[in-house]
């Protein structure tokens, strides 16, 4: 007679069998949580560079901003300045001519 193995014992090919599916299962758990993490990471340095991107852009067009404020005010001072060193000349003020005030006396014909 043969003997049986019993149904509950597992030979050693099952076990190894067993242990390479499991391994293989957390091998493709890794590598699906690594693709989502990368998925999720790559999305974010999109925004983050497009972003950059647009804040580059505000800069440029602040400087440019800035720098035409800064001439107009520069304008503006020379302009404060150039009023500022002009000699003040007070108007002449003329005043009317005195009135006598000796009366004339009329001299009546006879």
């Amino acid at each position: 007679m043969e003997s049986r193995p019993e149904r509950g014992t597992i030979d050693d090919a099952q076990k190894a069998k067993l242990i390479f599916i499991s391994l293989a299962a957390v091998v493709t758990i890794l590598l699906v949580f690594s693709y989502v993490s990368g998925n999720k990471a790559r999305t974010q340095r999109d925004a983050a560079i497009k972003e950059i991107e647009a804040l580059k852009e505000d800069n440029a067009k602040l400087s440019q901003w800035l720098e035409e404020r800064t001439q107009e005010s520069d304008k503006y001072k020379k302009a404060w300045e150039a009023c500022k060193a002009k000699p003040k000349a007070k108007p002449a003020v003329k005043k009317p001519a005195a009135k006598s005030t000796a009366k004339k006396k009329k001299t009546k014909g006879r």
